[in-house]
């Protein structure tokens, strides 16, 4: 059962993200946050700062083309179950230049998205869109950005809205300068450390999936997530048969994202080998 309940908070991931640009969201007043003065304007920010003005400019040349997905990670922890997915949209010349993390926190815990804009792999910017709730019914909603030069951050802002669709009417603020790190986003994405799948076992529904994840965790919480099986191969026939004999060793997957568009989004597994 416990499979299953993976599987269906994997839908539910999907249904949710999909969904989260338009659902209506509230203010949260961040107490414990320190406001120093207010920003005059966007574009003084955009004059101000230099890679501000990069930053606007990197999401003009965002292609949906050229991205790469990660998997949809699950970890279950005391507020309820935790998620993350990473996309990475790809410049000419195959670098990452835009990094959004898709997370939820647990329940009643705050979700949102968290972009990391990049130059030769480099972090310049940063922007965090949260959801807090507040109750089992509202949630409160905030954006947070902050700006680089070459190796810290220079300027960091907050604002916060009674809506979502009044968000753009409100000024931003200055708040202490905050600093961001690319090690999670970029280990999901390279599979590595806690990221790297591991057999775990399988789930068998009118369709076939794989469960996988972390090896052995320090406790027994660990992060795990499903691939769907489409076509049967020797790999698969030979992994079916030996269920306890290939658990938790690892493995290199490719896959595809299909679904999406409010429609569940599902990773399928095109290519999977033992790692050696």
């Amino acid at each position: 059962m416990k499979n299953l309940s993976f599987f269906l908070s994997v839908i539910i991931l999907g249904l949710l993200l999909n969904s989260c640009d338009q659902k209506e969201k509230q203010v949260e007043a961040e107490e414990s946050e320190e406001i120093f003065q207010e920003s005059i304007d966007n574009n003084s920010f955009l004059e101000d700062y230099p890679n501000a003005k990069k930053m606007t400019e990197i999401d003009d040349r965002v292609d949906p083309e050229k991205r790469v997905e990660s998997l949809y990670w699950e970890k279950q922890a005391k507020n309820g179950s935790e998620f993350t997915q990473v996309v990475a949209y790809l410049n000419d010349d195959g670098l990452p230049m835009k990094i959004t993390e898709y997370y939820v926190d647990g329940n009643f815990q705050p979700q949102g998205q968290r972009h990391y804009y990049l130059e030769e792999n480099k972090l310049i910017a940063f922007v965090e869109q949260s959801d807090y709730w507040v109750d089992s019914l509202t949630t409160n909603y905030s954006e947070k950005r902050t700006v680089y030069n070459d190796t810290e951050p220079v300027v960091s802002q907050s604002r916060h809205a009674q809506s979502y669709d009044q968000i753009e009417d409100v000024k931003w603020k200055n708040i202490r300068q905050e600093h961001h790190s690319l090690n999670k986003v970029n280990k999901i994405l390279a599979g590595v450390e806690e990221f790297q799948p591991h057999f775990i076992s399988v789930i068998q529904t009118d369709q076939l999936f794989l469960l996988l994840g972390e090896a052995k965790p320090k406790t027994e919480v660990r992060y795990t997530t499903a691939v769907r099986v489409d076509k049967m191969t020797p790999f698969i026939e030979d992994l079916l048969n030996n269920l306890d004999k290939y658990k938790f060793r690892p493995v290199n997957i490719a896959f595809e994202v299909v679904g999406g568009n409010s429609s569940p989004e599902y990773r399928v597994l095109t290519n999977i080998a033992w790692k050696k």
